[in-house]
Order: C-alpha cells, then structure tokens, then sequence
C-alpha cells in the first residue's frame, strides 16, 4: 500500500507559511533576508519532498537518491537567494537562519514521511 503523501505536504506547507509569518515579523531592515531565506527553503523543501516521494518505496538506494536530490536542490536554492538577496553582513545571518531554521523544521517531515512510507502505512 502507498502512503499518502498530502498529510506530509500539508505540514511542510504549513511549516512554510509560519515561517513566512515570523519573518514578516522582523524588523523592517531584516525582514526582507528573512523573507528571501523562507521563500528559498519553501521552494527546496517542495523539490526534496517531490523527489522523496518520486523515490520512495523502490529499495534503498532510490530512498538515497532521493534524499541526493533534495540536498542539491536545497544547495543551490541557498545560494541563490542568498545572491538574490544582495544580504551582506548580519543580514546574510539572517538570511541562512531563516533558511536553515525552515530546512531542518522541513527536513524532519520529510524523514517522517519516508518512516511512514518505509512501514507500509496508508495514513
């Protein structure tokens, strides 16, 4: 039986948009970092779970391929809203704190997904 996936995108995508509610919330000379850093983990955090999901369940090193996609995407999104963001300084931290913060809350839905679907579960 195949896990259903919409349960684990609708947390990511609730993870998301809290994320995005937090860094709205920042200051206005830090809020536009944060909100670069919250919109490039939103889009990795959709790719890795895509490829999660396009690989799940076909032996281990497709579950490994996987997770490889994902982390690529999620490289090349940082870099690249960090370079769209033009932050420098402690914006850049700010930047790579939104980033990362929303990559490891969206990373664990993931790990959770692949647990579930490595059971056979249908929920």
């Amino acid at each position: 039986m195949k896990t259903r996936v919409w349960p684990f995108a609708a947390a990511s995508a609730a993870a998301c948009a809290l994320g995005f509610a937090l860094a709205a919330l920042l200051p206005a000379d830090a809020r536009p970092a944060a909100l670069y850093g919250v919109a490039a983990a939103s889009v990795g955090a959709a790719g890795a779970l895509a490829a999660l999901v396009l690989f799940a369940g076909k032996g281990v090193n497709s579950l490994l391929a996987g997770f490889s996609v994902g982390f690529l995407v999620r490289a090349a999104l940082v870099a690249a809203g960090l370079i769209a963001s033009g932050a420098r300084g402690n914006l850049a931290l700010i930047y790579a704190a939104a980033f990362f913060t929303l990559y490891a809350a969206t990373q664990s839905i993931e790990v959770l997904f692949v647990h579930r679907s490595s059971q056979g579960a249908t929920t």
